[in-house]
């Protein structure tokens, strides 16, 4: 299995719109609204046109994880909005489809965003993730330590958050 980490470009903005839509449906089936999970998969083309017009904005930092060619998988990042966390980085999404999962590619998109973490001046970095999502196990394995709830606006579902030094 021939794998490639590169940052994001924008030819791959429809790509990594299907990993979200794929993956969500995979992870939050049964944890977030069907409704919201059929929305997705109808508002794929929008979503593209909006990471085109937000591609060249600061803080839109991505990797993307290609397999055998195909982009199964992203880590999006940047330094933490969250004004109870100056000069911290966050990951803000970390998508794999499934059947790629366990394979470590998530611990090495973490690492990857990492590295470009600190070229912006952090030293340390926060992850949020739904209280019902089986990746908190990931978070905590990769050196996460919780430190408090909060809550998914878009959904109100609560969420964990991480913190990390790095």
């Amino acid at each position: 299995m021939n794998y490639l980490i590169r940052k994001k470009e924008k030819k791959d903005c429809k790509d990594v719109a299907h990993v979200v839509t794929i993956a969500w449906n995979e992870t939050y089936k049964g944890i977030v609204p069907d409704l919201f999970l059929e929305e997705l998969k109808y508002n794929e083309n929008e979503r593209v046109k909006m990471s085109y017009e937000k591609f060249d904005v600061n803080n839109n930092h991505q990797f993307v994880l290609e397999i055998d060619n195909e982009v199964v998988g992203f880590v999006k990042f940047g330094v933490s909005e969250d004004e109870q966390f100056e000069n911290c980085g966050e990951i803000f999404a970390l998508y794999i489809i499934k059947k790629y999962k366990g394979n470590g590619f998530g611990r090495k998109l973490v690492e990857e965003a990492i590295k470009e973490i600190k070229q912006l001046g952090c030293n340390k970095m926060i992850i949020a993730c739904l209280k019902e999502n089986p990746s908190n196990d990931f978070y905590k394995h990769i050196g996460g330590k919780y430190i408090k709830d909060g809550v998914y606006k878009r959904l109100n579902l609560p969420e964990n958050i991480y913190y990390y030094e790095i």
